[in-house]
């Protein structure tokens, strides 16, 4: 998802005078350029696979021009945007785990893509490519809830909601995955 297909920003207003005219293709090509590398890259957290969040990514948007008319107010346009990804990641996250009771063979592994996105930032790239391999280490259900709980600040019963696990069960899978992330940190030279 590319966020700059233009050499001028695309600012709110932008999205205001799309949202006045009721352009719907218009407003979405905004969100994209927009908002496009964010959701890509929420996605790809919380998937732990770069072509499972190119797709839910794209899906994310054709649900949102579906969608548009549920997006009241534009100032909130990436919560909204947000709220679908979670919705659509978490529905891929529970198809991995069906087909994986279908074929489970004991014999058969899945590829895994270990490049999880790190949001860029201005730290050091060394911290961000251990936080990135260590996250990559995780199982994806607990990089979901390390995700939903810290990148978006749900309660356990919200997440509870959204992975039918119980709230005990989710405290649990997040205090295992943050001793994993520190240990894993720290053997890199990063104290977290």
């Amino acid at each position: 998802m590319g966020s700059k297909s233009s050499s001028r920003e695309i600012s709110r207003d932008d999205l205001s005078q799309a949202f006045e005219t009721g352009d719907a293709r218009l407003i979405i090509e905004i969100l994209v350029m927009r908002y496009g590398d964010y959701i890509y890259g929420y996605c790809r957290r919380l998937l732990g696979n770069t072509t499972e969040a190119e797709d839910v990514s794209q899906t994310v948007f054709v649900h949102a021009l579906r969608d548009l008319k549920d997006l009241s107010d534009i100032q909130g346009a990436q919560g909204w945007l947000r709220g679908i990804a979670r919705h659509r990641c978490m529905d891929r996250l529970r198809a991995r785990q069906r087909d994986l009771r279908v074929i489970d063979s004991g014999d058969s592994c899945s590829p895994v893509d270990e490049q999880l996105a790190v949001v860029p930032s201005d730290h050091d790239p060394r911290i961000a490519s251990a936080l990135d391999d260590c996250l990559g280490r995780l199982d994806a259900r607990s990089r979901a809830v390390l995700a939903l709980r810290f990148h978006d600040g749900l309660s356990f019963e919200e997440i509870s909601t959204l992975t039918s696990d119980t709230s005990g069960a989710l405290r649990v899978r997040l205090v295992r995955a943050l001793q994993t992330l520190r240990r894993c940190l720290e053997s890199k030279g990063v104290r977290p």
